[in-house]
């Protein structure tokens, strides 16, 4: 069973002979879990749904937008769809510089080809906010899976709370933060523990944070899929996927 948020920082913080520091591990390990939201990790991925809105297909501005969760941090590509009668349409994200480029006017509305994202709302505690383009015009619905930014942990040092991260490499939480607070403490051995590799007795190997995490993140994709390399949709054929013509779905 992974150990819990005060389980680990008391640990941690007995190994770094800090014992009384629980209040400063507390805050290290909210830091480094937040830091572990900057890799791309399946445990972190989250769905959003929502139906295109059409009011602004009409207006003097067509574009179309939608806020998106808080906790947005980014999606993978193909992962953003909508649905028609039971046909998936990926959506292709562009950047806002590219999005800014397209034709938009008053009466636009077809099918939705592009999206992007704009993230600067977030600065000032709003919600990032997607744009798509053209204008839909119907109200179909849309799946978003992305990667959500993980809540810290309240009060850590006596939180019964299992850190999320735990159940991916709980060695590497413990190496991490047992190093951020020899770190604090001015402790020579910060260095092994965060960045350290080398042979132990009886052949074994000590493994620092850094290279548990870069042993984890090269096998962390290693599931049961076979990837492929595309061409862009948007200089390569159509920007959804070719369908066959049949008497219930064509265009």
């Amino acid at each position: 069973m992974p150990l819990q948020a005060q389980q680990l920082i008391t640990l941690c913080c007995q190994e770094a002979k800090v014992p009384s520091w629980t209040t400063q591990a507390g805050q290290k390990l909210n830091l480094i879990l937040g830091e572990l939201c900057a890799f791309d990790l399946d445990v972190i991925r989250a769905t959003y749904q929502f139906n295109f809105s059409t009011t602004l297909a009409s207006g003097s501005n067509p574009v179309n937008t939608q806020s998106l969760p808080a906790n947005w941090m980014r999606a993978n590509k193909n992962d953003v769809f909508y649905t028609i009668l039971g046909v998936q349409y990926v959506m292709i994200p562009v950047s806002l510089a590219e999005f800014d480029a397209l034709v938009q006017q008053a009466g636009l509305a077809q099918y939705p080809e592009y999206y992007a994202v704009d993230n600067s709302p977030r600065g000032t505690g709003g919600n990032p906010i997607m744009y798509v383009w053209p204008p839909p015009s119907g109200a179909y619905p849309v799946t978003a899976r992305y990667y959500a930014k993980q809540a810290d942990i309240a009060n850590p040092s006596t939180s019964t709370v299992i850190p999320w991260f735990s159940y991916e490499s709980e060695l590497y939480l413990h190496r991490r933060l047992t190093g951020e607070m020899m770190l604090m403490a001015n402790d020579d051995r910060a260095t092994m523990f965060l960045n350290g590799e080398s042979r132990v007795g009886g052949g074994a190997t000590f493994m620092g944070a850094s290279a548990i995490l870069k042993r984890y993140l090269q096998s962390k994709d290693d599931a049961q899929r076979i990837g492929t390399v595309t061409l862009d949709k948007r200089r390569f054929g159509t920007p959804f996927d070719k369908l066959r013509n049949t008497k219930t779905i064509g265009w």
